[in-house]
């Protein structure tokens, strides 16, 4: 395998986990945010609330077929589509 094969690979399973999140986020607050940029501030922008947080993780669960560990999250990790993207990444992968 090639670095640029590397690169490639972790570019599309970070999209996958990307596209999670967004694909949760329009599940959770009823409305089409898979074109969300990744910058996109979940609470600020998209509404997010610590409710709907909790949601949110559960649902993302489901599309991915993994757990995440509670104690491992971090309110810095809901800050922005990428962040939580990057918690998802890091959980499902680990």
């Amino acid at each position: 395998m090639t670095e640029n094969t590397a690169v490639a690979l972790s570019t599309a399973d970070r999209e996958r986990y990307v596209n999670a999140v967004r694909e949760g986020l329009s599940e959770v607050l009823n409305k089409d945010v898979t074109g969300a940029e990744e910058s996109v501030r979940l609470f600020d922008e998209l509404g997010l609330d610590s409710s709907s947080a909790l949601e949110l993780l559960i649902t993302i669960e489901e599309i991915l077929g993994v757990q995440f560990d509670a104690d491992e999250l971090e309110m810095t990790h809901f800050e922005t589509v990428g962040s939580l993207a990057g918690f998802v990444a890091a959980e499902a992968s680990g």
